[in-house]
């Protein structure tokens, strides 16, 4: 699929941004935490080049975006999401967004942007806050550069089995990406803006993996689909929490169905 990097600005943050495609139908994909664009690839690849221009961002500390020092919190990341919004120049667009991506997602859609279309959440994180455990904390500090150990927290979050070059390519991301946006994780989650979803006014698309350890169905159901208004809920059986990567089949079909306006 034809493919350009181009470069966007944040205030003093260069962000980079991937497009795919020449079609009418604008869709922008926001990664997960410790990832990057490229955990969109399968799904791209699965996606008329004819119909859709995709739009792959790398939030800051990620991918080859700027690894900034400070200013890692959730206000930020919406910011680089706004950018890059409106850096698609269309009129009308889709924004998918993963774990992290689909709560900063939720964000953006309660600002309620003019060329904001509508909005696919892919096991997204809640917009309720969530305290970091001590545990986890230290967990998290201790996977940091550790491709063993990522591999392994990766695997766990996953029920379905991905290709090896798959696999390395997550890795070789979470390894990229900043130590302050590992750590940034647990500021960004003491951002609690739930009571701001009834504010969206497009139509959602709620994804879940059935096996999910990290968004529950359970948690998406009531925390996240039932608090948007005609939000749509959609659950894979036997697929974990990287499902753009787990299901590229069904996550590309979801595209295909609910974004062709």
């Amino acid at each position: 699929m034809p493919q350009s990097i181009s470069y966007l600005r944040e205030g003093s943050v260069r962000l980079c941004l991937e497009r795919r495609g020449r079609g009418p139908q604008h869709v922008l994909f926001a990664h997960g935490w410790i990832s990057s664009r490229r955990m969109w690839y399968e799904v791209a690849e699965r996606l008329d080049p004819e119909l859709f221009t995709l739009h792959l961002l790398d939030f800051r500390g990620c991918g080859r975006s700027d690894r900034p020092k400070d200013a890692n919190g959730h206000a930020e990341l919406v910011g680089d999401l706004r950018v890059a919004l409106a850096a698609t120049g269309a009129e009308s667009v889709t924004v998918v967004g993963h774990s992290m991506g689909g709560r900063l997602t939720q964000a953006i859609a309660t600002e309620r942007p003019a060329n904001l279309a509508r909005i696919i959440l892919v096991a997204p994180g809640s917009a309720k806050a969530l305290r970091l455990q001590p545990a986890r904390k230290a967990l998290t500090s201790e996977t940091y550069g550790s491709r063993e150990r990522i591999e392994r927290f990766q695997r766990a979050a996953m029920a379905r089995e991905v290709a090896p070059e798959v696999m390395k390519r997550i890795v070789d991301d979470a390894l990229v990406a900043s130590y302050e946006h590992w750590m940034g994780v647990e500021e960004r989650g003491k951002v609690d803006f739930s009571d701001a979803l009834a504010q969206i006014d497009v139509p959602a698309l709620v994804i879940a993996g059935g096996k999910d350890p990290l968004a529950p169905p359970s948690r998406l159901k009531r925390d996240v689909a039932a608090a948007i208004d005609g939000a749509l809920y959609v659950e894979l059986r036997n697929a974990g929490h990287n499902l753009p990567i787990e299901a590229p089949d069904d996550i590309a079909a979801a595209v295909r169905r609910f974004a062709v306006a």
